[in-house]
């Protein structure tokens, strides 16, 4: 019994020791963007601006941070010299109903590139202007 204690104790510090910190956005919904696969209920539209407008803030978390922040991404791709690029869709996409469908260029898509050492070096929002930027 004493043994117990101690124990689940250090497992559940190390537990929420290990979680990652969200960047600081304000007006962001992470839950929001996690639960609109493909861009479906219109909310990552809503939100593809913000974290647009704050991309430095998104940049030199690893992919598995990228994960727990914004959820699975719908696409990945392996690149050259290891690099990894996750895709997260917007609008556009063949998996929604009722929506206007598009080629793969044509979507609207954000994109995060990783380098050969695991860390986001760079994002971009494919086929969107974004309103918040002067």
């Amino acid at each position: 019994m004493k043994i117990i204690i101690p124990i689940s104790l250090i497992s559940a510090i190390f537990m929420f020791s290990c979680s990652t910190t969200l960047p600081e956005v304000e007006g962001m919904d992470y839950q929001a963007w996690v639960l609109d696969k493909y861009g479906c209920a219109g909310e990552r539209i809503e939100l593809v601006s913000l974290i647009d407008v704050n991309k430095e803030k998104f940049l030199r978390y690893n992919q598995n941070e990228i994960i727990d922040i914004l959820g699975r991404p719908e696409n990945q791709t392996l690149f050259t010299r290891s690099q990894t690029i996750f895709y997260y869709y917007i609008r556009h996409n063949p998996e929604c109903t009722g929506q206007e469908t598009m080629q793969e260029d044509d979507q609207v898509k954000l994109e995060i590139r990783f380098d050969a050492l695991n860390r986001s070096k760079s994002l971009y929002v494919h086929n969107y202007v974004n309103p918040l930027k002067k």
